[in-house]
């Protein structure tokens, strides 16, 4: 279980937690949690003296990821917050912001980010061999990850009805 900490409290628990022996950084990472409008952030510490570990939560708004960086902490850091950074678009105060990949932009990893080059090329594997391009119900069928562009289209989709499309669910329009 992780143990939440407030965002703007994050970088006093971590040095807390290097203070009481969790000296080994073994992860650094983030979730969307789209449904809640938030970014959780995931931060896991190892005590290498009596091998227990510590995870350390916090959330960030996902309209302003910013979070105080820990990378004088641990040099390790450094590297895993650029990530996070590439693939969340959390920006870590004080850290390194170049990317470490060269993609299309925004974080590929938020649920409601469009994955480009799914959505403009045919994806191998959509069908089996011999099926139609249609579903049975005539619905046209897209690749996994690429939301309905009726969706897309609509000005009042939230980023959770995006990432709902993009799974095959069908989203209720309002009206």
């Amino acid at each position: 279980m992780a143990e939440m900490v407030a965002a703007d409290r994050w970088r006093e628990r971590v040095i807390g937690a290097c203070d009481e022996g969790y000296g080994f950084l073994n992860n650094l990472t983030a979730i969307d949690e789209i449904a809640d409008d938030k970014i959780r952030v995931l931060l896991r510490l190892e005590n290498v003296d009596d091998h227990t570990s510590l995870v350390l939560a916090t959330e960030v708004p996902r309209d302003e990821p910013r979070l105080a960086g820990i990378a004088d902490v641990f040099a390790g850091a450094s590297w895993l917050q650029r990530q996070v950074h590439d693939f969340f678009g959390v920006e870590f105060l004080g850290n390194d912001q170049r990317p470490l990949i060269v993609h299309d932009g925004g974080a590929p990893l938020r649920k409601d980010a469009l994955l480009t080059p799914r959505v403009e090329k045919r994806w191998p594997g959509a069908l089996e061999p011999g099926e139609s391009q249609a579903a049975p119900s005539g619905r046209k069928l897209l690749p996994a990850g690429v939301p309905d562009p009726a969706v897309l289209d609509d000005p009042e989709a939230t980023p959770a009805d995006i990432a709902l499309s993009a799974t095959g669910t069908r989203v209720r329009r309002r009206r």
